[in-house]
């Protein structure tokens, strides 16, 4: 994952952040978390093992956004989450997130990018 965030140019002091809860100075995945990710003050991005869940994202945007999620490669899933995650550290707020996360200059793949609209378009729905 810090790999990733280094190939999306994240820059370095927003890559990982501390694991209190568990007493872990600082981590880029964080394994116990099973939501997609989070930011955190600072806009540090971390992702979280929930991006290996293919039913991620069905109960909160609908059938049609899971089953792209589901179908996803791992590597468009967590690049959606980075981009998402970003996104929120710098709008303030997930819905704001959501709306931002597809129009983002970062190199994610078309892919990600689907992901991302989709995503958004799945919340629009609720």
């Amino acid at each position: 994952m810090e790999g990733r965030m280094h190939a999306l140019d994240i820059p370095e002091e927003q890559i990982g952040s501390s694991d209190h809860l568990r007493g872990v100075a600082w981590r880029v995945f964080f394994p116990h978390e099973r939501d997609d990710g989070g930011n955190v003050t600072g806009g540090r991005l971390n992702v979280d093992s929930g991006v290996l869940n293919p039913e991620l994202l069905t109960s909160d945007y609908g059938e049609q956004v899971g089953a792209l999620w589901a179908q996803s490669r791992l590597s468009d899933r967590v690049d959606a989450i980075i981009i998402h995650e970003e996104a929120g550290s710098q709008s303030g707020g997930h819905e704001k997130a959501l709306a931002r996360a597809p129009q983002t200059d970062r190199p994610i793949s078309h892919q990600a990018r689907e992901l991302a609209r989709k995503i958004r378009d799945g919340n629009r729905r609720r």
